[in-house]
């Protein structure tokens, strides 16, 4: 697990202003602040990165404080108008238990702040601040406790599958000119892997991380999964897409109704079992594109 040492001096340096600037409009406020996402996982952090952040606040904010943080969102996307920011206010008292039972809490998700059920707020957030939070303020974590149940996390996971992935995969395949791009490879190709590398493994990990258990576990998408890590990782690299983006396309979405597929058949291993080779879905494949997408 990465400490604050290993950060990159830019996303210290927001983390540093964001704190600064709650202390200075609602001093007493911040308790801590915490980082999550694949930072967390080996300091992993790549040009298009976002930083994933959690603060834990003394007591819950009240309308007219929501108005202050509001204003320091946006104060920091002017000043900072990359890397994306995103996370949300919590007690200590919520990460104790289920996310499920978290009431509508202020947020900032795309440089969009709220007050709402936000989109982090969720079983595998609440993993990997349990076990790969970077703290920059505050307690570490491994010293408070923070609520984790095995089994909600793989019913969270699937669910996820189901509902949001495969919501997204149709989209793919009704707007096939985006579909296309660079950043669609990345997200789709790493993101949806992601989630069946802890139903397989019952570990979370990194997108690049799942990017490359992906290459092992579905051989057949390797360019595709290639692709993919090439634009996180290394975006000035030439793409063996680049003259065919609609091959790209096709490529990302056969990829992805395997993986969906494959990550709905699991149930996920048991603690300290040994998880089985990956299930091999039918083959069928990809659809068209939508004749009367745009």
């Amino acid at each position: 697990m990465p400490t604050l040492a290993d950060l990159p001096p830019r996303v210290v340096a927001l983390c540093d202003a964001h704190a600064g600037l709650l202390d200075e409009r609602l001093p007493g406020l911040l308790d801590a602040l915490h980082l999550h996402g694949s930072i967390g996982f080996d300091g992993e952090f790549h040009g298009g990165s976002d930083v994933d952040f959690v603060a834990v606040t003394s007591r819950r904010p009240t309308e007219a404080d929501h108005e202050v943080l509001r204003k320091v969102h946006a104060d920091i996307d002017k000043q900072w108008p990359a890397p994306a920011y995103d996370g949300f206010y919590v007690l200590a008292a919520d990460l104790a238990g289920s996310p499920d039972l978290v009431p509508d809490v202020p947020g900032v998700l795309h440089g969009w702040f709220d007050v709402g059920t936000h989109a982090d707020v969720t079983h595998i957030t609440w993993r990997e601040l349990r076990d790969h939070a970077v703290t920059l303020r505050g307690k570490p974590l491994g010293d408070l406790t923070v609520w984790s149940d095995d089994e909600a996390l793989r019913r969270a996971t699937r669910d996820n599958l189901d509902t949001y992935w495969r919501s997204q995969l149709e989209a793919m395949e009704h707007h096939p000119r985006e579909a296309a791009l660079p950043q669609a490879a990345e997200w789709g190709a790493l993101g949806a892997p992601r989630l069946v590398h802890l139903l397989v493994t019952g570990t979370p990990t990194s997108k690049s991380g799942a990017g490359r258990w992906a290459i092992g576990a579905y051989p057949a998408h390797r360019e595709i999964l290639e692709e993919a890590l090439r634009v996180r990782e290394r975006p000035d690299d030439p793409s063996t897409y680049a003259a065919e983006p609609d091959r790209r396309r096709r490529d990302l979405v056969a990829l992805m109704r395997e993986v969906i597929a494959d990550g709905l058949a699991r149930s996920g291993p048991s603690p300290g079992t040994t998880p089985d080779p990956p299930h091999e879905p039918p083959h069928e494949p990809p659809h068209g594109p939508d004749p009367s997408a745009t």
